[in-house]
């Protein structure tokens, strides 16, 4: 196959990328190693940031149908206090099955070529080679996620780190429902995020510090029993949770260091580029909006201009502060004393809108940068 460009991964940044670019007469390969639909370890929560490249791809009626529920508030649970703020703007709970299939099926019905099922085995200059043959392309893209096989290969420096090492975890349940509300629970080295997604189904989705979990061996039922009888939220929590997976979804090794928005010449997008800390409930929203921010640095490499330089400065100041400040909630959240120390001296709505301008896009903004992508698309 020969294209224009070629996008490894068909995740939320992978597929946004591919029908943007594909709306433009692009000729593209969306390349995943799964087929379609299908789970993915996320807190499932899309932030109101995002919502204006959905209406931009046209998806959000699929939404509405789905009931995907509206979340307008935010609850922090510590030991003896809570804080509570309201969003600005409605976000959404919708499942990783759905959502990625959803973009999946609006790429390829904008125009992208679809390579799913195929495992990406070589990635060289101009060359992808995958399980089911080589993709030649002009400009490649990698949208694989927090870890790839191919960042041991372009020998990204975070691989190596062993010491800022998470893993994340979650499942879907009944009979714990949370409406309108995502909430945040601490433990220590780690917290949880619980949220509605569609079918009356709740999210409860956790990231731990490696070291919490290196003796359980995968066993995360033993884990949650552990945190459970630390702390008295998440055992009031679990209590009336049914489970509605057979099993926890776990993910890779989640490694919270710089990252570079282009390597070996490979554009980043997603989780790729840069990944912030779930609690901020960012993670979807960002990678949405990091597609639109790489889209015309794209077109213009596909006319002949070098834009590494430009993409990663533009990368970095769209998104590098979000991904410090969620650091610091998360050195925050994931030791509950110190949360519940910290809350004492919480009033009013000036921490939560903080926390929201620290960590997540003007929507008015996102907006404005959708419309003027649609502008010239149209002109």
């Amino acid at each position: 196959m020969d294209v224009d460009v070629a996008v490894v991964g068909a995740g939320p940044a992978g597929s946004t990328l591919a029908a943007l670019l594909a709306q433009r007469g692009v000729s593209v390969a969306l390349i995943d190693r799964d087929t379609f639909p299908r789970d993915k370890l996320c807190g499932e929560f899309l932030s109101y940031d995002a919502l204006p490249i959905l209406d931009l791809l046209g998806v959000t009626p699929a939404i509405d149908e789905q009931q995907s529920p509206h979340i307008t508030q935010c609850r922090v649970v510590s030991r003896h206090r809570t804080y509570s703020f309201d969003f600005p703007h409605a976000a959404r709970g919708v499942s990783r099955l759905f959502l990625d299939d959803l973009l999946f099926r609006a790429a390829v019905g904008a125009g992208a070529m679809p390579v799913a099922g195929a495992t990406a085995t070589e990635l060289g200059p101009g060359r992808i080679g995958t399980s089911s043959g080589e993709v030649r392309a002009r400009v490649v893209v990698g949208a694989w996620g927090r870890w790839g096989r191919f960042d041991t290969q372009l020998q990204r420096g975070f691989v190596s780190d062993r010491s800022h090492r998470n893993f994340g975890f979650k499942r879907h349940y009944r009979g714990t429902s949370h409406g309108d509300t995502i909430e945040l629970y601490s433990f220590r080295r780690g917290y949880l995020g619980v949220a509605a997604i569609e079918g009356g189904l709740t999210n409860i989705c956790g990231l731990v510090h490696a070291s919490r979990i290196q003796h359980l061996k995968g066993r995360w039922d033993a884990f949650i029993d552990t945190i459970r009888g630390e702390e008295p939220t998440l055992e009031a929590l679990y209590a009336h949770a049914e489970p509605a997976q057979e099993q926890f979804l776990s993910s890779e090794p989640v490694i919270f260091r710089a990252r570079s928005a282009v390597e070996g010449g490979i554009f980043m997008v997603g989780d790729a580029s840069g990944v912030i800390d779930p609690l901020t409930g960012n993670g979807m929203a960002m990678a949405i909006q990091s597609a639109l921010v790489a889209a015309p640095f794209i077109l213009d490499a596909l006319a002949g201009r070098d834009t590494a330089a430009a993409y990663r400065q533009r990368h970095r100041d769209f998104f590098a502060n979000r991904i410090r400040w969620s650091r610091r909630v998360a050195f925050l959240l994931s030791r509950p004393a110190l949360l519940d120390a910290a809350l004492t001296a919480v009033r009013g709505r000036a921490a939560g809108d903080l926390l929201l301008r620290r960590t997540r896009a003007d929507r008015d903004a996102i907006a404005r940068l959708a419309d003027s992508w649609a502008r010239t698309r149209n002109a």
